[in-house]
């Protein structure tokens, strides 16, 4: 078996998972030797889908994606973090890691869970976002505290699970993330595009 070096984290709320977020893992998948992938509960927000229905509809990208070296990796999946790196450490501890991080991340990162502990122990990519810049200060404390912080040379669509769910952008979604949502009746409130 062929240990990777070089690791990409790519941990999300994923409610749903976006085609912004295929692109995300489309690029991780060709910057990386892995890319490991997990749905999480986010600790800044509340009334989140189910954890199992959003770690299935990543799933369900992942495979109509086909992308060989990606891997959806439910047991990285926690609310923090700084847990799931310290799990991905356990199980690849010579590979280099590298956390991919959106742009909206940025401001909140020296408040995250044992965040001065974290960001030593791994790289961070950064996902540019449309409406969110790289703020200075942000970016300064990341590289004091991170030993590889570097800007992913992609433009992601102004794509939101938050749009989808506020049934903005009802049509962002693939075919098989949609077809999992009309089987589980979600989002209840999102009037979702016809079927063809």
């Amino acid at each position: 078996m062929v240990v990777p070096q070089r690791l990409a984290l790519f941990g999300t709320s994923a409610d749903p998972p976006t085609l912004a977020h295929r692109q995300i893992i489309q690029w991780l998948a060709q910057a990386f030797d892995l890319t490991l992938v997990w749905a999480a509960d986010n600790p800044l927000k509340t009334g989140q889908t189910p954890l199992g229905h959003r770690m299935a509809m990543l799933d369900c990208l992942l495979q109509e994606l086909g992308e060989s070296q990606v891997q959806l990796w439910p047991e990285l999946s926690h609310r923090f973090t700084r847990v799931s790196v310290a799990r991905a450490q356990v199980q690849w501890p010579q590979a280099s890691l590298t956390l991919a991080l959106g742009a909206d991340l940025l401001p909140q990162l020296p408040r995250w869970h044992q965040a001065e502990a974290l960001f030593p122990q791994v790289g961070v990519v950064i996902i540019p976002r449309p409406g969110y810049s790289l703020a200075p200060a942000a970016l300064d404390w990341l590289h004091q505290h991170s030993p590889r912080v570097s800007i992913a040379p992609i433009s992601v669509p102004d794509w939101s699970s938050r749009a989808f769910r506020e049934g903005q952008r009802p049509d962002e979604l693939s075919p098989a993330v949609l077809a999992y949502i009309r089987c589980h009746q979600l989002y209840q409130d999102v009037v979702l595009p016809s079927t063809v």
